[in-house]
Order: structure tokens, then sequence, then C-alpha cells
């Protein structure tokens, strides 16, 4: 390794202990904390199954919230992607389209899901539009980037066999995109299970209202009960959705 790795991996071990000191990373703090975590968890054991039927209607309304709002965003972020593809929008379009995606994305769906919240009041038809919001700008991203990745060996060789711009789009373009739009919008379906899941706790429907509601009610083995619950919806999603996207590749 030359001098100028060394100097790099300085530049980032000064970097590291540097937020490390601003965010005040203490290993003594964290282990005078042990004892209070495992008592967090104490009181949590075992779970109350008399709220059961609560943590299950919360988790199919968050798999709902986000069941709709990745379906709306991958429609929505569709156009958009191919706006912000270098090598498919003019430039102005480009940069215009990249630009908006990147302040847009720059907002938390937490963030996105406390303005619809205030805009049109409690319930999950706030968080849909928190998840649409954000995900709709990140879809648009990663399409656009699988757009500008085209290889144009297939798209070249239909359009020597005297196909049209239509037919060339419908064989040598779709069959490269397709795959990939869908793997992205299943690992974001799986990412938005978790978004959703918080969304109760600004108001905006979903099994984080139970959660939040128990916590603050002292109620820890109801709150480990839907805990639970979360914990195997988001596992059963992550395994159906990872089973779905290796079909594809």
């Amino acid at each position: 390794m030359g001098r100028a790795h060394w100097v790099g991996w300085a530049g980032i071990l000064g970097l590291f202990l540097w937020s490390a000191a601003a965010t005040e990373l203490s290993a003594s703090r964290l282990l005078e904390g042990v004892p209070y975590m495992l008592d967090f968890l104490r009181r949590m054991v075992p779970p109350d199954l008399s709220v059961l039927p609560h943590a299950l209607t919360g988790a199919l309304q968050t798999f709902q919230i986000a069941v709709v709002g990745t379906g709306i965003a991958a429609l929505l972020a569709l156009p958009i992607s191919f706006a912000a593809a270098r090598n498919v929008a003019p430039p102005w379009l480009f940069y215009g389209a990249r630009s908006v995606l990147n302040v847009f994305r720059a907002v938390d769906t937490l963030v996105y899901a406390l303005f619809f919240v205030a805009a049109v009041g409690l319930g999950p038809f706030p968080g849909v539009l928190s998840v649409v919001a954000y995900t709709a700008t990140v879809l648009a991203k990663l399409y656009s980037e699988a757009i500008e990745a085209i290889e144009r060996g297939p798209v070249e060789a239909v359009e020597a066999a005297g196909a049209t711009r239509l037919q060339a789009l419908r064989w040598g373009v779709l069959p490269q995109l397709v795959p990939q739009f869908l793997s992205f919008t299943l690992y974001r379906l799986e990412t938005n299970i978790r978004a959703a899941a918080i969304l109760g706790f600004v108001g905006a429907g979903g099994i984080g209202f139970y959660i939040q509601t128990y916590l603050r009610m002292l109620n820890y083995p109801a709150a480990s009960t839907v805990l639970l619950v979360l914990i195997v919806l988001v596992m059963a999603v992550d395994f159906a959705s990872s089973r779905l996207r290796a079909r594809l590749v």
C-alpha cells in the first residue's frame, strides 16, 4: 500500500474518532445501562396474549399500508424514472428530475407522516400517503439507474431483425427492466413494512399505535405481544419477498 492509501485510511479513522467524540460514544455508559435494559425486558415477560387480536389488527393494517403505498409509488415512479435516466431524457429534464428526487428523498417517511396527519387527520390514510411520497422517489432513482444500465446488444439485435421501436421496446428493453423493477419494488415493500410499523407513533395508523399506547400505559407484557407479532410479520414478508426476488434474477 502506498502513502496515499495510508493517508486515506488515517483520514477515515480520524473522521470516525471525531464523530465518536461528538456523539458521546461511551462503553462505560452502555455497561451502566445494561441492568436497566434487562429490567425493561424482564417486565415484558411473559407476553399478554389477551391483546393478540389488537396486535393482529394492527399488523394487518401495517401490511395494508405498505402494500397500497408501495403499489401506488411504483406506478408513480415509472414515468419519473425515465425522466431521470441520463440515456433517455434530455439534459434539462434529467437534471431537473434528479434534483427533484434528491429533494423529496431527503425527507424521511416519518416526517411525511407528520405532515399528512396534520393535513388529512389521523388514521391509515396519512400513513399510505407518507409511504407513497418517500417510496416513489426512491423507486424512481432505482428504476432510472436500471434504465441507464440497459445493454444495447439485445436492442440492436432486435432492431437489426427489422423490429419497430415498439417491438424493440417490447423484446429488447422490457425483458431487461421488468425483473429489476419487480425486484426493487419487492425490496421496498419489505422496508415499507418496517417503516409503516412506526407510523402509528404519530397517528398514521398501523401496529405502531398499539406499541405506543401500551408503552405509555406501562403495560409492558401487552407491548411485548405486539412486538412479537411485528417480528413475525417482518420475517414472513422478508422470507416471501426474498423467494420471489430470487426467482426474478
